[in-house]
């Protein structure tokens, strides 16, 4: 395939949702020289579904792909067991290998959405990993000091607060960094918490006598409660996510991270970007109209622009003209009569009687049979179970009972 090498089209690459490049002229003389590069990303299989968060990377390295550059996509079957600490307070639940197969069943179809997989060398960590004997290991870990680890920002805050640390957590950015020697990585792609991680790839590689890789991280995308968007925290929009939930989820974005959505979700020109930019700022627009063509551009390049206007059709129905959704998923109850909070969790509206209870309290429980519309604030309610009633929980969540 042939190397384009527009320097208009490199120059929005390297800037696009961009937070740091080691070391960008560098990178940029080699994208301008015409030379295929090796470009890695690893991703570990810490939950079964890829959010946005790490689809913007994808996105990224489809950017590349389409000036005709090489993708080794690592799939991190073995650093899973561990899990990286880049943006952990404590120590996180390591994963079992049952786990990990469990996670990696649907992996490739969803990354099939954003890259052309047939061109992508997909490798998994293990396969190296899985052999290396233990003086191996000792020798790869003498290239760095105790120091340097404790240093990293989320260790140094853990150590300061007497957190503990485990000791396989610190082995986690050296096997991260081998994983560009095995694969000799020109350029490393990941998320701004990686930088060190990606910055350990390549002292290996000068430990190996290799040219060590170019880095580039990109800007994080904060999650639905205003945190970086992790699986671990379930502040996530899902890339297969019904196109329904997707947009409602969409809608209630914070008007502050608009344009950041727009610039790493969304290949939308950059131009008409900074044109939405300008509308928000002056406020000659509304933001909610400019939120419903962010949650559009998201969910045509996942699914289709057909979905993507009949989600837009679902949320102002709901939302604006205050209907109820044109489907709604039935659930059969033989019960007469059942207390609220065991009815909440039997439609699945609920995960426990605890979640149930707090939900009740909160108002945001609603019965619909008809036209008559009650408020259930009462958790210690006894509810009549007829066919036909819908149980709402909160804006978005419905059930009916069959």
């Amino acid at each position: 395939m042939k190397i384009i090498t527009d320097e208009e089209k490199i120059d929005e690459i390297l800037s696009r949702g961009a937070e740091d490049i080691i070391d960008r002229e560098n990178l940029k003389k080699k994208l301008m020289s015409g030379k295929q590069l090796n470009i890695k990303f690893g991703i570990d299989p810490t939950g079964p579904k890829i959010h946005l968060g790490r689809a913007t990377i994808l996105m990224k390295l489809r950017d590349f792909q389409d000036l005709g550059h090489k993708i080794t996509l690592i799939i991190g079957d073995f650093t899973a067991l561990i899990g990286d600490a880049s943006d952990k307070d404590s120590i996180r639940k390591p994963l079992t290998e049952k786990e990990i197969k469990e996670n990696l069943k649907n992996y490739l179809s969803q990354i099939g959405k954003i890259l052309d997989l047939k061109k992508v060398d997909v490798r998994h960590n293990k396969d190296w990993f899985g052999k290396m004997k233990a003086e191996e290991l000792i020798r790869l870990a003498m290239n760095f000091t105790a120091q340097q680890m404790i240093q990293r920002r989320n260790f140094k805050e853990r150590w300061d607060s007497d957190k503990p640390i485990g000791v396989h957590e610190l082995l986690y950015p050296l096997l991260q960094g081998y994983d560009s020697v095995v694969i000799r990585s020109d350029l490393e792609i990941g998320g701004f918490d990686q930088l060190f991680n990606l910055k350990a790839g390549r002292e290996l590689q000068r430990a190996f006598n290799q040219e060590p890789q170019d880095v580039m991280t990109l800007r994080m995308i904060y999650g639905l409660d205003g945190r970086k968007m992790s699986t671990s925290w379930g502040n996530v929009i899902n890339i297969l996510d019904d196109p329904k939930d997707m947009f409602g989820k969409l809608m209630s974005l914070r008007d502050e991270l608009i344009i950041e959505y727009f610039e790493s979700c969304t290949r939308v020109p950059m131009i008409q970007i900074n044109e939405f930019k300008n509308s928000l700022e002056s406020k000659s627009v509304n933001p909610k109209e400019i939120k419903k063509i962010l949650a559009k551009e998201i969910i045509s390049f996942f699914y289709d622009k057909k979905k993507a206007e009949e989600a837009e059709r679902e949320f102002e129905q709901v939302f604006e003209d205050k209907k109820l959704p044109s489907e709604i998923e039935e659930v059969e109850i033989n019960e007469k009569k059942m207390n609220v909070l065991d009815l909440l969790v039997k439609l699945n509206l609920a995960s426990s009687k605890g979640e149930a209870k707090r939900l009740v309290e909160q108002g945001g429980v609603r019965a619909i049979k008809g036209d008559k519309v009650q408020e259930l604030t009462d958790w210690q309610l006894e509810i009549q179970i007829e066919k036909g009633l819908i149980v709402q929980v909160g804006k978005r969540n419905f059930k009916k009972i069959a």
